[in-house]
């Protein structure tokens, strides 16, 4: 019985979860706008949480996140490529000042191979390389400083 419960109480949760992608698309929603209702002492107050704007397939190309005094805290904007897959995304201040920015590419079965990681200056910092297998899994995430050297290897290691 408990386990039945457990998995009643899991398999709703997912449906629970927020609208997917495909009705995003299909209803053509263009923007999602959380506002978050504090209760304290009897008073009821209204704040913007997050901001989202959509493109044409249901990506999130642009999100403004607000602190809890209803201030901008950050911006992130996001560009696709044309098989839907993120390809950059710059992460903002408040004052649309560039805190960083991120580069994602794709091997030919859609499956992310590198990120570069920029500074607020547009400089590169960092870079992540992935090994995929002939499944589609990763096996291995090098990461190399901006000068190529190799600073980690992480290992993925799948069991059944």
């Amino acid at each position: 019985m408990k386990n039945t419960m457990a998995f009643l109480c899991i398999f709703f949760s997912f449906q629970l979860l927020g609208q997917n992608k495909k009705d995003l698309k299909k209803y053509r929603v263009k923007s999602i706008t959380e506002i978050i209702t504090d209760f304290n002492g009897g008073k009821e107050t209204k704040r913007y949480d997050v901001q989202k704007k959509l493109d044409d397939n249901g990506n999130v190309i642009e999100e403004v996140n607000f602190d809890k005094k209803g201030n901008i805290q950050n911006k992130i904007f996001s560009k696709y490529n044309s098989e839907k897959d993120k390809v950059e995304e710059i992460l903002q201040d408040a004052n649309s000042k560039q805190l960083s920015r991120e580069v994602y590419k794709y091997d030919v079965n859609g499956e992310k191979k590198e990120e570069w990681k920029y500074n607020d200056l547009n400089v590169l910092e960092s870079k992540y390389i992935y090994t995929i297998d002939g499944k589609g899994f990763r096996t291995e995430r090098k990461t190399l400083d901006a000068q190529g050297k190799t600073i980690q290897i992480k290992k993925y290691i799948y069991g059944n």
